[in-house]
């Protein structure tokens, strides 16, 4: 199931590549390992892709592409594992990843009247960013150790799934063969 998933991601690589903002980067996304769909590099790269959501910073998806492409993972999946930061869960995520950051340093947790403007992010950020950087790490560092683990797991039990149907149906077929 999760390699039917990514197969059909890898699928529209040759649609990415003739967009023109990809243009410069077609040479470098033609190497096969960037693509490939084997457990080890599907499931590393989605936990990479977990960890790198949690990044306060706004281009997930363009540091997840450059981790990939040095270490030569699959691609598609890193950028699938960065959509767990998205507009309707990126704020429940920081405040929690503050909540976890205050308890794991003894800081007392304190409501914050958030603000889009430079004079916000001078005085109300100072405060808060240790707890929450800390927070952001730790949360990143489980989101992407549960991603890992789980969706090895679905990989792992969908080959064991597949295995046994296909068992099943040898025996069968050979059992029609030996009544005939």
């Amino acid at each position: 199931m999760p390699r039917r998933l990514f197969k059909t991601l890898t699928r529209q690589r040759q649609r990415w590549k003739q967009r023109w903002f990809m243009r410069p980067f077609r040479l470098l996304l033609e190497h096969p390992a960037y693509w490939s769909l084997n457990r080890r590099s599907v499931t590393l790269s989605f936990a990479i892709g977990l960890f790198i959501s949690f990044v306060p910073l706004p281009v997930h998806i363009i540091v997840a592409t450059a981790t990939t492409l040095l270490l030569r993972l699959n691609v598609p999946a890193a950028i699938a594992g960065t959509f767990l930061a998205n507009p309707l869960t990126l704020v429940p995520m920081y405040i929690s990843a503050y909540w976890v950051g205050c308890h794991l340093l003894g800081i007392g947790f304190h409501n914050i009247a958030f603000e889009l403007s430079w004079s916000w992010l001078s005085t109300a950020l100072i405060p808060i960013w240790k707890p929450f950087l800390l927070g952001c790490l730790i949360l990143g560092i489980g989101a992407a150790v549960a991603g890992y683990i789980t969706l090895g797991g679905i990989w792992h039990l969908s080959l064991v799934l597949r295995y046994h149907k296909r068992k099943e149906i040898s025996a069968r077929r050979e059992s029609a063969i030996g009544k005939k």
